[in-house]
């Protein structure tokens, strides 16, 4: 077992490369990455966890192991074929879906489908893909979408394209009703991504579509709100900005989202998901405090996103763990045992967790090279 050294500080490269080894004995040969290996319940692969983790990957230089996902997303796809296209006839041809038998959020690690009573219908996860996806394309060189991706990217973009804007369940598997602010996010990111990728310029007007429905449907209060059925605010938001651009991190709109996420979600330096938050008494997260980190070193706040950086570091074990979440059993100690005894303890070492640190770490990074360059 790896033991990391005590003085956990921001930047540690000890720390990174934990984080990287750790995504790496997450991935399977076939190249799916699954979400926890400590957690069974986690025993499967997101698209959108997997697809920010290969991004993730890709800003570490480990190129190989995202492009081993892609080629696992694709061969997932193809299996799920006729559901896709299934899905996009109905709405072209203004048929009600079928809510039980839609392209899943998540797979087992094999690629194939799951079938239980897990909320399945998202449309992140496939926009997430394409954005991720694109990344890897550009870093790695490549001109042009490889012939064996082709056709599953071609028809996620047709997915995402139909169901932009239909009502699905939210990052976080809830409120299946609604439009939701950080999915009409991924799904705008996809869509710029494949516009670009397939040479389709109507993909990018379909995109400007859904940032115009993203603004006139999740504003309320001069911020972003959390969905088209609650004002709450949800850390997820921060996506609207970095990495997806539907808006400026100097809109006064986001600003404003920004200052209600630090002032009503942060417990104990970290970000909770969103008020009402219950799973495992809901504490704060990794991930969000890291996508909190990333916006504020893509917007040139190097000193905030520090203390972003110094939250996630110093949750680390000394194994080299992070885990999905931190201090819910202080926070709210009943919902927390009841979700230990639903699902025994919560996920002690989250891949997804160690993904945003790493992205965290390489934008502060890309920053501090930025500002060492001569202005010319």
């Amino acid at each position: 077992m790896t033991v990391i050294r005590n003085d956990k500080q921001p930047g540690n490269s000890d720390l990174m490369r934990a984080s990287v080894e750790s995504i790496l004995r997450h991935q399977e040969p076939n190249g799916a990455i699954i979400a926890s290996r400590d957690f069974v319940t986690y025993h499967y692969c997101w698209l959108r966890d997997g697809s920010f983790i290969a991004f993730a990957m890709d800003r570490a230089g480990e190129h190989e192991a995202a492009r081993r996902f892609h080629d696992w997303v694709s061969g997932a796809i193809a299996g799920i074929a006729e559901l896709i296209e299934d899905s996009i006839n109905r709405v072209r041809g203004g048929v009600p879906l079928d809510l039980t038998h839609m392209p899943p959020a998540r797979f087992a690690l094999d690629g194939s489908t799951v079938t239980d009573d897990w909320p399945n219908f998202q449309i992140d996860g496939y926009g997430t893909w394409l954005w991720a996806l694109a990344h890897h394309l550009q870093v790695t060189g490549a001109d042009s979408v490889p012939e064996q991706l082709w056709e599953s990217v071609d028809r996620v973009a047709r997915y995402v394209d139909a169901l932009a804007l239909t009502s699905c369940f939210d990052v976080w598997e809830e409120s299946g009703t609604a439009r939701h602010g950080s999915t009409l996010a991924c799904v705008y990111g996809g869509l710029v991504a494949a516009a670009s990728l397939l040479n389709r310029p109507e993909l990018r007007e379909r995109a400007d579509a859904v940032r115009a429905s993203a603004s006139e449907s999740t504003k309320r209060f001069g911020r972003f709100v959390k969905s088209t059925e609650s004002d709450a605010v949800d850390s997820s938001l921060l996506w609207l900005s970095t990495p997806f651009g539907v808006t400026t991190a100097d809109d006064p709109c986001f600003v404003e989202t920004v200052r209600t996420i630090e002032q009503q979600l942060t417990f104990e330096g970290g970000l909770r998901r969103y008020p009402q938050d219950i799973y495992y008494g809901g504490g704060s997260w990794p991930v969000l405090t890291a996508s909190l980190g990333w916006h504020y070193a893509a917007a040139g706040d190097t000193a905030a996103a520090l203390r972003c950086l110094a939250w996630v570091t110093d949750h680390f074990d000394q194994a080299g763990r992070l885990a999905e979440q931190f201090a819910g059993e202080r926070r709210d100690p009943e919902n927390y045992a009841a979700w230990v005894g639903r699902w025994g303890m919560p996920a002690a070492d989250l891949t997804w967790s160690h993904a945003m640190h790493v992205v965290l770490c390489t934008e502060l990074e890309a920053q501090e090279r930025l500002s060492a360059e001569p202005i010319p």
